[in-house]
């Protein structure tokens, strides 16, 4: 027998069909569950919306998370092209963030409440997913995600120096590696650049690291 939907959830699902789906379906996003998903030329993107466990029958908590899986990665690390991969599967073949770190005026949590107008709520979570779209339009492959501001915006990472790498620019990816060694410089292993180079597929910088 299926188990009731609290007042909060039913409430939830009609925001997400009226803010989120109206908005991500004529881009081309298929729903399932709670994923929309896309192949956008050589990456397949991912807006994810994960319950939070603090909900209750009259609130319903939830957070955004966003991926990128590029297929030139998944090939470059030998795992396979996923077109509907889990949003925490992207950060092998790319990248994965929280909404809030990819957008300015996004709450790090979102509430809908059953007893309260959801009007608000519903026209901040529509603007803030427009934004997203734009976003996410421009980015159709590595060279287009190398020139978004999002590549810049979290550094060092490891999909950076695949990126960096993939396009041909070694000493841009073996800085990017240098860095996460620094970023990771008490931690035994990945503070040395020859972790970094088997773990991400990086072969042609294994000159740099073992002269």
């Amino acid at each position: 027998m299926a188990r009731e939907k609290s007042p909060a959830q039913t409430r939830f699902d009609d925001i997400i069909k009226s803010a989120v789906t109206s908005v991500l379906k004529p881009l081309g996003f298929r729903k399932s569950a709670l994923n929309f998903h896309r192949r956008h030329n050589d990456v397949v993107q991912v807006v994810n919306f994960q319950s939070s466990h603090s909900s209750s029958w009259d609130e319903k908590l939830f957070y955004i998370n966003v991926g990128l899986a590029f297929d030139a990665v998944c090939q470059l690390a030998s795992i396979e092209i996923l077109e509907k991969p889990k949003e925490y599967e992207c950060d092998s073949r790319g990248t994965r963030e929280r909404l809030e770190r990819l957008l300015d005026n996004v709450p790090d949590r979102w509430s809908v409440r059953a007893n309260e107008d959801s009007s608000p709520i519903a026209e901040h979570l529509n603007s803030a997913i427009e934004q997203l779209a734009k976003d996410l339009e421009s980015i159709d492959g590595l060279q287009a995600y190398r020139t978004h501001r999002w590549f810049n915006q979290f550094r060092p990472k490891p999909v950076n120096a695949q990126i960096l790498y993939i396009l041909g620019d070694l000493d841009g990816s073996w800085n990017e590696v240098t860095q996460l060694c620094e970023h990771f410089a008490d931690r035994q292993a990945i503070n040395q650049p020859k972790w970094w180079i088997e773990e991400l597929g990086l072969t042609k910088l294994a000159a740099k690291c073992c002269p």
